[in-house]
């Protein structure tokens, strides 16, 4: 039984599929705006993140949810939230993700921690365009990623769990195995590297570094 009040009728959803059993499911946000906490139903559905769209004033559409799921509901899907469980009924999407939400979604799912990252290959065609404008367009005071032999270096001190990586074949995902840390000539992260998926991240465009909660699109500086 549903430890939370469960509403009568399902709310209709709108379900975007990606690769490797992921989706993303739209849905009209109630005004209450209850936190996504999990899937209570049905089982070996799992949510990777979320995010909310369309909340300033006069949106189009309305606010909406966004959540990136893990395992392709077959029917009916139970969100539990912290206010109380809604019931969604998922049908097949027409059309495409907006430029707002594609953007939303990579931002939550580039932040959503080592265990985002399966979702996030799954859910890499639904939001690229996102993505690469993130990747090419880092704060003037960004941390470089310097190619140097089979590795990397990361200026400053931060070490990353992951990098998102953009070349000129497409773009690959890497963990961060190790990473050491050394001072001479300025504060810099020796990154030792360990492939997930996508292409041999040879002649670097564009790099994010992914943290435990957050993300930093870097500069990209010959060694």
């Amino acid at each position: 039984m549903s430890a939370h009040p469960m509403s009568p009728d399902p709310t209709p959803g709108r379900l975007f599929a990606g690769s490797h059993d992921t989706a993303v499911l739209r849905f009209p946000l109630p005004p209450a705006l209850p936190i996504p906490i999990g899937i209570a139903a049905p089982a070996g559905v799992t949510l990777a993140t979320w995010a909310f769209s369309g909340l300033e004033e006069g949106a189009a559409g309305g606010p909406v949810g966004l959540l990136a799921l893990e395992g392709m509901p077959g029917g009916d899907l139970t969100l539990a939230t912290h206010f109380r469980d809604i019931p969604i009924r998922p049908e097949p999407a027409s059309g495409a993700l907006s430029e707002a939400e594609r953007l939303l979604l990579a931002r939550a799912l580039l932040s959503a921690g080592p265990s985002g990252l399966s979702a996030l290959a799954g859910l890499f065609a639904l939001i690229e365009p996102a993505l690469a404008a993130l990747a090419l367009a880092p704060a003037d005071d960004a941390p470089a990623l310097i190619p140097e032999g089979p590795g990397y270096t990361l200026t400053g001190t931060a070490i990353p769990h992951a990098l998102l990586i953009r070349t000129a074949a497409g773009w690959s995902c890497a963990r961060v195995a190790t990473g050491r840390l050394r001072f001479a000539g300025g504060a810099r992260v020796a990154l030792a590297l360990e492939p997930l998926w996508g292409a041999a991240p040879e002649g670097v465009q564009g790099a994010v570094a992914l943290h435990a909660h957050g993300f930093v699109p870097l500069h990209v500086r010959a060694a």
